[in-house]
């Protein structure tokens, strides 16, 4: 990756040019926040980088980091962060100026599992990680996708992480996911206890804020798998934008509405659900 390619270099728009709206979508791993952030992007007016603090993807800000730190070593130093992603933020705009001429705002990926993956010299322990603060601060939009199952969404995260298959893209063509995997049940347990205490804490985070708007995974979808007319036309004056959205989905779902049936031990598993309807 360059930080300043000659061709992007010569079609980025002049300093003082109109500044970009940003909005991050942030929730948990298979959440659907890329099915999601994938029909954002087939607007013209979007642009997406995809998961920016995902150092597998190529247009990561690590990956921008690493040639800045190249160039000079001491803005490795925690004390540049906020500097650093700043200027990542601006070589995103001059990326998206250069590939879709018409955008106007950055789709900006972020995972709750990898927020705190952006952090200064000081941090209070147990606080909600920088970037949550920042998007307030800097006056960002930001779009929270929440699932109500939450005990399926961390079952079917655990059979991507054993199976190493995380999106229908990574599957050959008609494939589908057949594998079965055994789940701790009291690390599931854990890690839904975390997810919502997650999701209180960020809603809370951002209860207030304007720029702020919750869709739920399961209200997405229409009965013919469309990205839902209502969740379309919400996102579209939440961003001020023509709702131009391509509804149809650009991944298929991995896993039947039964995730145990990809579970080696789903009565485990059943019975930690009842004691939880039970409490």
């Amino acid at each position: 990756m360059s930080l300043e390619p000659q061709e992007e270099r010569r079609r980025a728009p002049a300093p003082g040019g109109r500044p970009p709206q940003l909005c991050f979508v942030i929730g948990r791993p298979r959440s659907g926040t890329t099915v999601f952030k994938d029909m954002l992007r087939t607007h013209p007016a979007l642009f997406s980088l995809g998961e920016i603090l995902n150092e597998t993807n190529e247009r990561s800000y690590f990956h921008f980091l690493q040639q800045r730190i190249a160039e000079d070593p001491r803005v490795a130093l925690p004390s540049h962060a906020l500097a650093n992603f700043q200027k990542y933020l601006d070589w995103c705009w001059e990326l998206a100026q250069a590939r879709k001429a018409r955008a106007r705002t950055l789709v900006l990926d972020v995972k709750y599992d990898q927020a705190h993956l952006l952090c200064e010299s000081w941090w209070n322990v147990g606080a909600l990680p920088r970037i949550f603060f920042l998007i307030r601060e800097r006056g960002w939009k930001v779009i929270d996708i929440h699932r109500q199952d939450v005990v399926g969404l961390v079952v079917s995260n655990q059979i991507a992480i054993k199976t190493k298959v995380y999106h229908s893209t990574n599957l050959a063509p008609g494939e589908s996911q057949s594998a079965k995997v055994h789940i701790d049940p009291a690390r599931l347990e854990r890690e839904v206890n975390t997810t919502e205490s997650s999701y209180r804490r960020i809603a809370d985070h951002f209860r207030d804020y304007r720029k702020y708007l919750a869709v739920s995974y399961e209200e997405m979808f229409d009965d013919e798998g469309n990205f839902s007319a209502d969740v379309l036309d919400r996102v579209s004056r939440f961003l001020g934008v023509e709702n131009r959205f391509d509804a149809k989905p650009k991944l298929t779902k991995l896993l039947e509405k039964d995730v145990l049936s990809y579970v080696e031990n789903p009565e485990e598993i059943r019975a930690l659900i009842e004691r939880r309807v039970a409490s």
